[in-house]
Formats: C-alpha cells, structure tokens, sequence
C-alpha cells in the first residue's frame, strides 16, 4: 500500500517530466541538420569578446554530432530539466501536509518506512527521468544520418542521476525545515543554477560539484567518468537523506 501511495502522490510528475524529457531529446536530436548548417555563422563572431568567444566554442563543439548533444541537450536542457523536476519530487515532502499527512501517519507503520519508501519511489523515477532520454538518443540518430554511441548514453545518463541526487536530497530535507513549498524549491534551484555556472568555468573541479558530474564534461573529453564525483556526491546525497528521515521522525503533526 506504501509503495502504491507513493507512486499516487508522484506519478503526474513523473510522467509529466518524462514526457517533457523525452520530447526534448528527441526535438534536439531531430534538429540537428538544421543547425548543423548555420554553424559556420557562429564562427564570424567577434573572438575578443567574452559571449563571442563562447559562442565560438559551443559552435566548435557543435560540428560534430556528439559535441552537439552533450552542448545541447546533457550540459543545458537535460541538466536544468531534470534537476527541476528532481526539486519539485523532493519539495513535496512525504509527511508534509499536502501529501496527506494525517492519513500516512494513521498508517500501522513507521514514520522512517513511510519515508524510505518514498524516498526510494523518488529515486527511481528520478533514474528512469536520467536514463530514457539518454537511451532514446542511439535509436534517433539514424533518422538524421547520424549515430550516437550506447556506452555514451548510458555513462552520462548515470552521471546526471549521480550528481544531480544530491539536489533532490536538499530539497527533501529542507521540506522538513520550512512548511511552505516554494522556499525549499527557490534555494535548491538557485543552488543547482549557481553549481552549473561554475561546472562551466571549472571543469576540473567535479569532486566539488554535483553539477560537474552530472554535465559530465570530463569524460565526454577524455572518455573517462568524473569517478571521484560519482563517489563523493551519492554519500552526501544519503547523509542529506538520513538527516531528513530524522527531521521528519522528530517532527511534531
């Protein structure tokens, strides 16, 4: 009955963020003859100046098809995407009033199972959000003359759910500090937007950065997993869950 409930309590979500997600991938990767052609127009751009010279790498990285799925899609659109509705699965907390607490806590069962098997709910949803879009890729690619690799996907599929737990894990646990929704979403997500702009500027950092591992820029250069990052983030994502369970055991309803 948890896990049913749970799923209830998630399920427009998810579906919704996997339809967008889906929709995305297949929208960026069916677009990509056309901006394919206007590349060489990014490169007239002006080199001396900061957004030019932007503009001049994501054009450069661009001109071959993996360079413009990991540009487009896996550093900005799934990033940011998934991460919002990676936010907006934690913030709804699952003893907060808007989950029906009342109810839950009538339940013949623990306050720390009721949040496991929410958490765990959660996070499934979260791997399929990461990994279908991912996967939808190799399968599209022939339809614009094109191929996408599977091992490709995959690592950067488990990457974004990697590093990008850790943000769900905030938002849940500051759901059992504040008892509106919009606080515990505005200050993860501005935390998440601040962790993407440093991943653009210091790549090397991904041991310090969730979002470095989940744009996965190191190895879509060198082929090799951010493996410290994959390593360091699911545990601070687990402390964050521990720390919620007990915030939410404790909590007077």
């Amino acid at each position: 009955m948890l896990w049913y409930k749970a799923w209830r309590d998630t399920r427009w979500r998810f579906l919704i963020g996997l339809g967008i997600l889906t929709g995305t991938a297949l929208a960026n990767v069916l677009a990509y003859p056309s901006v394919h052609g206007l590349l060489a127009v990014g490169l007239v751009v002006d080199p001396d100046d900061l957004l030019s010279h932007e503009i001049n790498w994501v054009t450069q990285v661009s001109s071959s098809f993996r360079g413009y799925v990991w540009v487009q899609l896996v550093r900005q659109n799934l990033f940011y995407l998934w991460t919002i509705f990676a936010v907006l699965l934690g913030a709804e907390g699952p003893l907060s009033q808007r989950t029906g607490a009342i109810f839950t806590l009538s339940l013949p069962v623990s306050r720390r199972r009721v949040f496991a098997v929410r958490a765990a709910t959660d996070l499934g949803e979260l791997c399929v959000l990461a990994l279908v879009p991912m996967l939808l890729i190799p399968l599209a690619a022939p339809a614009v003359g094109y191929t996408y690799a599977l091992a490709d996907s995959l690592v950067h599929g488990f990457q974004l759910l990697m590093g990008g737990a850790v943000f769900y894990s905030l938002a849940l646990l500051l759901a059992t500090i504040f008892e509106d929704r919009w606080r515990p979403i505005i200050i993860t997500l501005a935390v998440a937007v601040v962790g993407n702009l440093c991943a653009n500027f210091f790549a090397a950092g991904a041991p310090l950065n969730p979002a470095t591992v989940m744009v996965g820029e190191s190895y879509f250069r060198t082929g090799i997993p951010a493996w410290a990052g994959i390593c360091i983030w699911p545990c601070v994502s687990a402390a964050m869950l521990y720390a919620a369970m007990r915030s939410n055991e404790t909590r007077d309803f």
